[in-house]
């Protein structure tokens, strides 16, 4: 078969599209194209250079970014990629999706130039941190399927009808970048609660992608929380530090999911204290009130009985004078003592059957006392419902029964608003 020399170069294509490599070597030379594109040499590292090997590469705009190493001559680096012979002019050239630093050192001081940087920007703050919310149901998942991670948070999440909404990805090396930030713009555009990313553990060279700053800054600007189970050893991932919450093990994510919910009946117990200690505390206020009236009753009484006294005593006083007035004003002072006595009489009694009819009125309207008799009391958004008219359909509200509280959902409204 005679092959024309598109078509051997095409062939040639093919068959190299399939040999992913990793590939070492040291930079020569660096020039950039119009459109971004980076163009350079890497030869093998030697202390006599003599007898090296070049190799021209390519990596183009978007992989360049992505990557945040900056490619300088001499600097000694790990490309990932495939060879490809362009048509044009029959020159190979190694395409390279991926660079990154060579060695621990590099690494090392890559990872403190960076941290650096963003601690300055306040990436790292607490107070830049968005809390976990109370009783998440939607949680997004970025790890890979194949390992043990997923299936270990799963098997240490409780049962509160959580929706997991999993993005499978790479986690392992600068490979990893690109389905990385795809995995969040994908979630990005979905209904969750909080956004969990995770791996296991490993050295600083498998955790590459997690130090990268397009990733880290895609994870601060994320719509949700975003829980950090990254395993590591000395070196925190920066995004596990620029991550709302940091848990060292997906177990440890699992817990911190959970947490609200095992603290529900707790919460739910002390709302109960808390309404129970509102209620008793505005009896008190009524109590203090019927207090006052009764007090300022008495209070009538007796300057009531002060002033008759001394008019009593003046008449006494003025009968040792008039000896003729005094058995007509002793019959006069006495009918006079019977009626008032019997307006007095009659008036207490009047007060005592209206504060029998006031404590009769607050025990009938204990909300306890209804609560125990099958009543409930129906509240939206903390207010009571009064009317049809205070909810519409699809409305979620709380029924608040004898020993617990119900949520509910609006699905029909009958009767006239």
């Amino acid at each position: 078969m005679i092959f024309s020399v598109g078509e051997y170069i095409e062939a040639v294509n093919a068959i190299l599209k399939n040999f992913k490599v990793k590939i070492a070597g040291e930079i020569t030379s660096v020039k950039f194209g119009p459109t971004g594109h980076c163009y350079f040499t890497i030869k093998d590292s030697s202390p006599t250079g003599e007898g090296l090997s070049v190799l021209d590469c390519i990596i183009w705009k978007y992989d360049y970014q992505i990557c945040e190493v900056k490619l300088v001559e001499g600097l000694e680096v790990i490309l990932s990629g495939e060879g490809r012979v362009y048509e044009g002019n029959g020159r190979f050239s190694f395409v390279a999706k991926t660079v990154e630093l060579k060695g621990e050192g590099a690494l090392k001081k890559a990872y403190d130039e960076l941290k650096n940087k963003l601690e300055k920007e306040g990436v790292f703050a607490v107070e830049n941190k968005k809390p976990l919310p109370d009783f998440p149901q939607k949680i997004g998942i970025i790890t890979s399927k194949q390992g043990a991670v997923i299936h270990d948070l799963l098997n240490n999440l409780g049962q509160f009808n959580f929706k997991i909404k999993m993005v499978d990805s790479r986690v392992e090396g600068q490979e990893a970048i690109s389905d990385l930030l795809g995995a969040i713009k994908t979630l990005a555009k979905q209904d969750i609660d909080v956004l969990v990313i995770m791996r296991g553990g490993g050295s600083l060279e498998s955790l590459q992608a997690f130090n990268n700053e397009t990733l880290i800054r895609a994870i601060v600007g994320f719509k949700t929380p975003v829980i950090a189970a990254i395993g590591h050893d000395k070196d925190v991932p920066l995004l596990a530090l620029a991550a709302d919450y940091i848990c060292s093990t997906p177990t440890a994510a699992a817990h911190a999911l959970n947490k609200s919910w095992e603290m529900a009946p707790l919460k739910i117990s002390q709302s109960e204290r808390i309404i129970l200690e509102k209620f008793n505390k505005s009896i008190v206020q009524v109590n203090s009130v019927l207090l006052k009236y009764f007090n300022n009753i008495a209070f009538g009484l007796v300057s009531v009985l002060n002033k008759y006294k001394k008019f009593e005593y003046e008449l006494s006083a003025n009968l040792n004078k008039i000896s003729s007035v005094i058995t007509s004003q002793k019959v006069f002072l006495t009918n006079s003592q019977q009626k008032i006595l019997a307006k007095l009489e009659n008036r207490i009694k009047t007060i005592i059957q209206q504060l029998y009819f006031i404590a009769k009125t607050i025990q009938a309207n204990d909300p306890a006392k209804n609560l125990a008799l099958g009543y409930c009391i129906a509240r939206k958004n903390n207010k009571v419902i009064k009317t049809a008219k205070d909810v519409k359909v699809g409305d979620d509200f709380d029924l608040q029964m004898q020993d617990g509280i119900l949520n509910s959902l609006v699905n029909k409204i009958y009767g006239n608003r």
